[in-house]
């Protein structure tokens, strides 16, 4: 009995890279779906924190910092101004790119100091002189998001946080790496940072980030994208076969 040409050699290639194609498409769709779970549990997560009352970071040295990564603290000290670095690459909650402004802030009655993340500022402010203008020199009292550093992830395609051609150390960082940053502030850091929160009376800028304006980011639009591409890839392969059927053998 003569094997139909469908299950020809040539087709089953066919067969079989449509079917891996169409695998691909459906997977790349639950991915997004899962990331788009795994973002309304963070945005969540940041929301139940804004409502635990903030946590008072005086004496570090009787404090376990991490115990207190995603909880809101509250802290008071004197910036380090002149040590202060940008994390490159940020946007706005409107989607202006820039840069948020990092400084260390030493923290009353200890030697020690954190990093903060005070905001967003435009990326025309983000050379040392411009930086300037942002320097405070009173005590302050701020409440943020304790979070944990951002260490370089151990793959090839990973960027290095390198300084520019004739400097010394590097003023624009891509992520907030706290141990390497260590090598250029004064005093010891702890091994988190703050995302510091709006606070009555703040200054236009830096212009932190409010965590109550949550987005659930593009996922859903890409599982929704991915799932098309598939309908659509099996709609016209089966077009293609249909027609293969219906066609007379010579």
């Amino acid at each position: 009995m003569p094997t139909h040409h469908l299950l020809s050699r040539s087709w089953l290639i066919k067969h079989s890279f449509a079917l891996v194609i169409f695998s691909t498409m459906i997977g790349l769709a639950f991915w997004q779906v899962a990331r788009l779970e795994d973002r309304r549990a963070t945005n969540a997560a940041r929301l139940a924190a804004l409502e635990q009352p903030a946590l008072p970071l005086i004496n570090a040295d009787s404090i376990d910092p991490t115990t207190l990564v995603g909880r809101k603290v509250r802290l008071v000290g004197t910036w380090l101004n002149e040590e202060s670095v940008v994390l490159r690459g940020r946007r706005s909650a409107s989607g202006v790119d820039g840069v948020h402004l990092l400084t260390p802030l030493r923290l009353r009655g200890s030697d020690q100091a954190l990093l903060v993340d005070r905001g967003w500022l435009p990326a025309s402010q983000q050379s040392p002189e411009s930086l300037a203008a942002y320097a405070v020199s009173r005590e302050v009292t701020l409440e943020g998001i304790a979070r944990l550093g951002q260490s370089r992830p151990a793959t090839l395609l990973a960027p290095y946080d390198l300084p520019l051609p004739g400097e010394t150390t590097i003023h624009a960082w891509i992520r907030a790496d706290i141990a390497a940053i260590q090598a250029q502030v004064s005093a010891p850091l702890l091994p988190i940072y703050v995302e510091a929160l709006p606070a009555p009376g703040d200054a236009p800028l830096p212009r932190p980030f409010d965590p109550r304006l949550q987005d659930e980011g593009p996922h859903q639009g890409y599982a929704l994208q991915w799932l098309s591409f598939a309908i659509l890839l099996a709609i016209v392969y089966t077009i293609l076969i249909r027609q293969e059927l219906g066609r007379k053998p010579a």
